[in-house]
């Protein structure tokens, strides 16, 4: 493996926290201070797309750059949590490039999936489960509860698909009720 892996997962990690972090602040406002007037929920409306735009961006970037370049083989969960992900990339673009917001709802749909997809992940990953979808690693399969990154205890790709998936949720449940409240 690469020198600089270990930091790439420690920053990615970080940045998952983070983007926790933002998901718990804007489902508490949306939650208990909702307001067509709030400053953080009006900055996440406006910046929808472009946001949703960048972080599957990022998803799909870092995915090929962890198969791809590093050699990490995705297992059957990843390739499924991947086929819900790569639209986004293509959903968001569209939408920046054609400005008709009627990627939301499809975008949503991908996003709840894939989230089901990611929870299943991690409790094979944990051991909760054993998953039939995962391959037999006797038989040249991959294991799905294999952990390529595992930071501060509870950051692995699954956990960081969810992360991106639930970030999508929030910013366009935000989108369609700031929509609607004007």
């Amino acid at each position: 493996m690469p020198a600089y892996l270990d930091t790439v997962n420690k920053i990615l990690a970080l940045g998952t926290i983070f983007l926790q972090v933002v998901i718990l602040s804007v489902l508490i406002i949306l939650i208990f201070f909702r307001s067509r007037n709030n400053p953080l929920l009006l900055f996440f409306k406006k910046y929808t797309f472009i946001l949703g735009f960048l972080g599957a961006l990022g998803a799909f970037s870092l995915s090929l750059f962890y198969s791809e370049i590093i050699g990490f083989p995705p297992c059957e969960l990843c390739w499924i949590q991947r086929i819900f992900l790569y639209p986004q990339l293509i959903l968001f673009g569209m939408e920046l490039y054609k400005r008709d917001k009627s990627i939301v709802d499809f975008s949503l749909v991908f996003a709840i999936i894939g989230s089901i997809v990611s929870i299943y992940h991690i409790f094979v990953e944990t051991g909760l489960t054993s998953g039939p979808s995962c391959a037999d690693p006797s038989r040249g399969g991959v294991s799905c509860a294999i952990r390529y990154i595992y930071e501060f205890g509870y950051v692995t790709m699954p956990v960081m698909a969810l992360t991106l998936s639930l970030f999508i949720i929030v910013l366009l449940v935000n989108y369609k009720y700031m929509a609607r409240v004007k």
